[in-house]
């Protein structure tokens, strides 16, 4: 269109298979289309391989090789991105065209300061240099709500939150004043109040500074919350493309509907969701913690003093026999903290912790312990990370079971053909290695991992927080199934609400180490009683469709 800022047209991205490994060619991107305006958040949906960063790294000129655009044009501003020379992409880059990418810890240097980032990308895209140079980054860090900007500019990533190295990161990207903004996942597992300060941020410049936005996500909240058009992928193809509230509240594709019906919901508890009702046990709890308390120690001061930081400061909970009880609360709340004091991952400076009935208190130091709490399992963040790439499935599946002294070789193999089978996952998955399983494929492998050891109680620790919302349905039902058929106990840390609604039946919230509410699910969402809890359910971005459809009711019709 004439007045598109961006304008994507039948483009085709192509990635060259190895004959020497004797894959395929793929075709990551197949002619898909779509417009950026002025003033608009345009964003793009799908799963995850659906093509939807491929398509921001084409709009960059970003494409690794031998990976090319085949056909199709990408036309900003009358230029065309998919023919241009590197001389032309990198006068854009930087100053017209300004890109968020999703890890902003990735994105800087940790061995460079927040200046020595910022001022060469300054050079760039304004020709600052020196004394001016600084105080335009100032400026910026001040614009993107950064409190004390020359001081910040002296730090390093590492001293910085994950809130704020976003904004770093988006700081970054408008020193050039640029039109288009190109936005890969740029709140993906950051928590509410971080997301929705990133989220207002970006708002905030579409409507000052006029630019457009191309959003990638898989997060259908947060579209339902910034989006003014959507284009909905998979299998590198456009499935539907239109104005928000058509998209998501009256959607024509099928595959857009399965999307939106997986999509848990923070306002209300779905049926598909719901796992089974604990029982009342007379046993007592199955986790008891009292009073603990975790201190990790900083530095000295010149003056005597210490910067020690008190992770969990007296904390105080019971998990039951058979529920799934939920920590939620902002990174940095000590909610992993928590967990890996319950498994026996780190010490505690006071309280006791009990599991089963045993004091369990020095597990962390005394091997003796560790045998009585190998029904204690765990589920990690991230299961590429928490695989081994170079085993076999099998393998890891059967190790730690030859590590614990479990059965005969034929025995722990049988037992992890039965637990893959219990995740969904046929016999065929254990001759594999991690890489050839999608991200929730990969995340089945990590539970069926856990329930190898028997376990009666799992710790699962962000489960969910980097998967996209068909996979992230599929690993809800499946740990609702396991509770049923097991009778197993979920501990559930996340910082996603919808999802913890949707699993939990009791949740607790924290705040700097400490408890600031325990209570029933749904009573703690529909009347929470502690100031916090109730900001952070403000904060959530909420897939409520009756709520979008009244904001655009033009843009039905459209």
């Amino acid at each position: 269109m004439s007045d598109a800022l961006l304008a994507v047209e039948g483009l085709s991205v192509r990635f060259p298979g190895d004959p020497d490994a004797r894959t395929a060619d793929v075709l990551a991107v197949d002619d898909v289309s779509l417009t950026v305006r002025r003033g608009e958040i345009h964003c793009v949906v799908g799963e995850s391989g659906a093509g939807k960063s491929t398509v921001a790294t084409a709009v960059l000129g970003l494409i690794d090789r031998p990976g090319q655009v085949e056909a199709g044009r990408i036309l900003f501003d009358g230029v065309d991105l998919a023919r241009a020379d590197e001389p032309t992409l990198r006068r854009l880059r930087g100053r017209r065209i300004g890109a968020i990418f999703q890890d902003p810890l990735s994105a800087l240097n940790p061995v460079l300061t927040i200046a020595d980032q910022m001022l060469p990308a300054l050079g760039h895209a304004t020709g600052l240099v020196g004394r001016a140079a600084v105080d335009r980054a100032a400026d910026l860090l001040e614009r993107v709500a950064i409190d004390r900007p020359r001081k910040r500019l002296r730090q390093y990533p590492h001293e910085l939150s994950g809130g704020m190295r976003q904004r770093v990161v988006i700081a970054i990207a408008i020193s050039g004043s640029p039109d288009l903004l190109v936005a890969d996942e740029p709140t993906t597992a950051l928590d509410v109040s971080i997301q929705s300060g990133v989220l207002r941020l970006i708002e905030g410049l579409v409507a000052d500074l006029e630019i457009g936005v191309l959003l990638i996500t898989h997060d259908m909240a947060v579209v339902a919350e910034v989006a003014d058009r959507v284009t909905v992928m998979r299998h590198g193809r456009v499935v539907e493309e239109g104005p928000k509230a058509q998209v998501l509240f009256a959607p024509r594709a099928p595959y857009t509907c399965d999307l939106i019906a997986a999509v848990p919901r923070a306002d209300v508890r779905m049926e598909r969701f719901r796992g089974p009702e604990p029982t009342p046990r007379d046993d007592g709890p199955i986790l008891s913690l009292s009073d603990v308390t975790v201190v990790f120690r900083g530095a000295r001061t010149l003056r005597g003093g210490a910067n020690d930081v008190r992770a969990v400061d007296g904390v105080s909970l019971d998990v039951a026999r058979g529920e799934a009880f939920g920590l939620v609360g902002e990174s940095g709340s000590g909610k992993s903290t928590l967990a890996r004091v319950a498994c026996g991952l780190q010490g505690v400076d006071g309280g006791t912790v009990t599991y089963d009935g045993r004091d369990i208190t020095r597990l962390a130091h005394d091997r003796s312990l560790r045998r009585d709490a190998l029904s204690m399992q765990m589920i990690f963040q991230d299961p590429f990370a928490s695989l081994n790439p170079r085993q076999k499935v099998i393998d890891a599946l059967t190790e730690p079971q030859a590590v614990a002294g479990r059965g005969t070789r034929e025995e722990r193999r049988a037992r992890a053909i039965e637990a893959l089978k219990s995740v969904g996952l046929d016999e065929g998955a254990a001759s594999k290695h991690p890489h050839a399983f999608s991200g929730g494929q990969r995340q089945r492998i990590s539970i069926a991992r856990a329930l190898v050891m028997e376990p009666a109680f799992l710790i699962c620790d962000e489960p969910t927080s980097a998967l996209d919302v068909s996979v992230q349905a599929q690993v809800l039902e499946v740990l609702n199934a396991l509770r049923q058929r097991l009778g197993l106990t979920l501990l559930f840390i996340s910082h996603d609400l919808a999802v913890v609604r949707q699993l939990c039946d009791r949740i607790a919230v924290m705040r700097s180490g400490q408890v600031r509410e325990v209570g029933p699910t749904e009573a703690i969402f529909e009347a929470p009683q502690d100031a916090y809890t109730r900001e952070l359910l403000r904060l959530a971005p909420k897939f409520q469709p009756d709520a979008a459809t009244r904001s655009q009711p033009a843009a039905v019709s459209a």
